[in-house]
């Protein structure tokens, strides 16, 4: 599956996976694009595990960091794992034109055992397996990465659609 998905990303300076996709907006300026991506972020990214990290409205960047939950689950008598990522959003705005960058940054493992508390551990993805061929829980990791991949491409292709189409109103008006 990693050869399949390889062509959408790339490993970055930090080792994190990274998609990056630039979108043409005809007939739309930086101002209404930033309007746009920053309505994006306000919905999307406004919970504890999901904030705006940076808003720099002079050179049209916004950046969110966000979770992705539960990319695996896996129970069984002895332990119960859950694995969410960790990933950074960044949306870089100018007259007609975006760039969407996503990147992948970190597993975060939830373990239980027999007796609470959750224990948590943070693996760098790029150490983890499919691209460390001799880490922990192979099986885990590569199903984490699969779905964390899909996951990636999906937000990326959300955050598009906000760019294209503008929707303002808000989640939180719709009642």
């Amino acid at each position: 599956m990693l050869e399949k998905s390889k062509g959408r990303w790339q490993l970055d300076e930090n080792e994190y996976v990274t998609y990056q996709k630039v979108v043409d907006c005809p007939n739309l300026n930086k101002t209404d694009l930033y309007r746009r991506a920053l309505n994006y972020f306000v919905n999307n990214y406004s919970d504890v595990n999901s904030v705006i990290q940076e808003r720099d409205v002079a050179n049209g960047i916004i950046i969110g960091k966000g979770v992705f939950k539960k990319v695996q689950v896996r129970n069984t008598e002895l332990r119960n794992s859950i694995v969410d990522t960790w990933h950074i959003l960044k949306v870089e705005v100018k007259d007609a034109r975006a760039k969407i960058s996503l990147s992948l940054t970190q597993y975060d493992e939830s373990v239980r055992g027999s007796e609470p508390p959750d224990v948590h551990y943070l693996y760098p993805i790029s150490k983890q397996y499919p691209f460390n061929h001799t880490s922990y829980q192979k099986d885990l990791y590569e199903r984490a990465f699969n779905i964390s991949d899909l996951k990636a491409i999906e937000k990326i292709a959300s955050v598009e659609k906000a760019l294209l189409v503008d929707d303002i109103q808000s989640k939180h008006d719709a009642w």
